[in-house]
């Protein structure tokens, strides 16, 4: 007699299978960063090739020495100023925008480094001495020195925008008033100053239009 057992068991259920959907979202979004840094990228090298051959042309026209200047990184800064010539003003006179049109974004960085430096580490002192000594006192005064610190690195960049783009205006419009009547160049100075790629686009256009050689 055959007393063995012989025992199959059938168990019904799910078995969760776990996808990758995560990381093919998150390929996605990396995907679609680097599609608009791409495209970002593109246009302002286009805008960047477009303005400088056009400040190229502009100077040849206008016999400026050094024109290569154009297409060179922060010398084409200075060349722009260059093109404008001094800048009369009422009672003043900007006697080279060139120069600075090139220190300022200079003289920002570099304070803007400064501020951002001292603000990181007098945080970093102020929550170690906070630690060290549990003092609610002293927490309280690290946290207004970095509210201080942010403050003032916020007005600084107001400021430096607001003057900064005086200069632009003001160095675009006496570029500007060669090609077009003076009150055009204003208009096309202040759209240059906030739609992007419209500076460019407009260095390029003008380039090879009428010149008026007493407007400069």
């Amino acid at each position: 007699m055959d007393f063995g057992y012989n025992y199959s068991y059938d168990y019904d259920y799910n078995v969760p299978v776990y996808s990758d959907s995560g990381s093919e979202v998150l390929s996605v979004l990396i995907g679609i960063y680097l599609i608009i840094l791409g495209g970002a990228l593109l246009i302002m090298l286009v805008g960047y090739i477009f303005h400088s051959i056009g400040m190229y042309t502009i100077g040849k026209r206008m016999g400026k020495a050094h024109t290569w200047m154009a297409f060179v990184p922060f010398a084409r800064d200075y060349f722009q100023g260059e093109l404008a010539g001094p800048i009369r003003l009422k009672n003043k006179e900007i006697r080279n925008p060139g120069i600075w049109n090139l220190v300022l974004p200079i003289i920002f960085s570099a304070v803007t480094g400064v501020l951002t430096t001292v603000m990181i580490v007098g945080t970093v002192m102020g929550l170690l001495a906070a630690d060290t000594m549990w003092s609610a006192g002293a927490l309280a005064g690290t946290v207004m020195s970095l509210i201080m610190f942010y403050v003032a690195l916020i007005v600084f960049s107001v400021v430096y925008s607001a003057v900064y783009m005086v200069l632009k205006i003001l160095i675009n419009r006496q570029i500007f008033a060669a090609f077009t009547t003076d009150n055009m160049s204003v208009v096309h100075a202040v759209l240059s100053s906030i739609i992007p790629l419209y500076e460019a686009f407009c260095t390029f256009v003008f380039r090879n239009k009428e010149f008026n050689e007493t407007a400069v």
